[in-house]
């Protein structure tokens, strides 16, 4: 595709109609050491990704997969990529892009608290250099793809106290650094990358306003092809099966529920307007504790109130958050399905 035909990234976010992930798949890490590249997809308990999936999703009403991929088992001391793990990754990408829909690309596990990438000014003088070669190689590799293609920095970056409430300028730093230094990388390879949308996201993804109200988005030589990503697992006690720190329940529904959903809704509106880029919900979603209903509940006010500012959500999908049967490739929970694409 001619780059002068690219998408904008707010026409992107707006052709977006539902989002959903393929998780715990490629993005998986830790235990296996082999050379069987294969078993780590499978390690955490999913069964290996496959087109029929990635139909089933389409089928329903999804048109933007995410596809979280971890890439720290799968390069040498040097930084250079296993050739064996950038075809698995192409071919996942290659399926979702062939059935006419959006793919998300990024770096996940590199991040977060397994992570090699800390959010700190001291972080990116260690491993900048590894992230620009790791970036370098993924951006020349698919620099030849089309706008329906997008890459995302860095997942949920926390600095090397992993305190997902940290808020001190020096994390903040880092993940400027980190941030800017993906912008640049993949603009610098050319081709379909000089208009390719980008998606960077603050401080270990989240919305509150400590961390927006600190974060910078990167500089780019492309005008209008930045998108910003967050992430919401709220309410926690709702979202998940252990959350010790909360009353867990399996309800959702109350006023404060609605207000807590309106306190993200400001948050990510205001800095929409203020920095005037389009945005999107990367990772929500709950746990099943048979409550269907409930899911569902949830599922279609927080879609439907992120719709009324323009942003859209990617469903969190794996293990008990999972609404497909991903050995069947299926439907299974088709309330909650309805609610996130209708």
């Amino acid at each position: 595709m001619n780059t002068h035909s690219f998408e904008s990234a707010k026409q992107a976010v707006a052709n977006i109609r539902a989002g959903i992930n393929a998780g715990n798949s490629l993005e998986a890490h830790g235990r296996y050491t082999g050379d069987d590249i294969s078993q780590y997809e499978t390690q955490w308990g999913e069964p290996p990704l496959k087109k029929e999936l990635f139909e089933a999703m389409a089928a329903s009403g999804f048109n933007a997969i995410r596809l979280p991929v971890t890439w720290k088992h799968h390069f040498d001391e040097q930084g250079t990529i296993d050739p064996a793990w950038l075809a698995r990754v192409q071919r996942a990408v290659d399926e979702v892009l062939s059935l006419g829909l959006y793919c998300i690309i990024n770096v996940h596990h590199d991040g977060g608290e397994a992570s090699w990438v800390i959010a700190s000014k001291e972080g990116y003088d260690l491993k900048g250099g590894l992230f620009k070669r790791l970036w370098a190689q993924i951006a020349e590799h698919f620099k030849g793809y089309s706008d329906k293609l997008l890459f995302e920095g860095l997942n949920e970056p926390i600095n090397a106290l992993r305190d997902w409430g940290a808020d001190d300028p020096d994390s903040m730093e880092g993940v400027r650094l980190f941030n800017q230094c993906f912008v640049d990388t993949v603009r610098a390879s050319g081709g379909n990358n000089s208009q390719r949308n980008l998606i960077v996201m603050p401080y270990a993804g989240a919305y509150s306003k400590g961390r927006l109200g600190s974060f910078e988005m990167p500089k780019d030589t492309a005008q209008g092809h930045m998108i910003f990503e967050v992430h919401s697992y709220d309410p926690e006690g709702f979202s998940w099966h252990k959350a010790p720190w909360t009353v867990v329940r399996d309800g959702w529904g109350t006023s404060e529920d609605y207000g807590q959903l309106a306190y993200i809704k400001s948050e990510i509106s205001g800095f929409m307007e203020k920095w005037n880029v389009p945005a999107i919900v990367g990772e929500f979603g709950s746990q099943d504790k048979n409550n269907e209903g409930a899911r569902a509940l949830h599922a279609a006010a927080f879609v439907g109130a992120m719709r009324e500012i323009g942003v859209k959500c990617f469903w969190w999908e794996c293990g008990d958050f999972c609404v497909f049967d991903r050995k069947k490739c299926v439907v299974k929970f088709p309330e909650i399905v309805k609610a996130l694409t209708e």
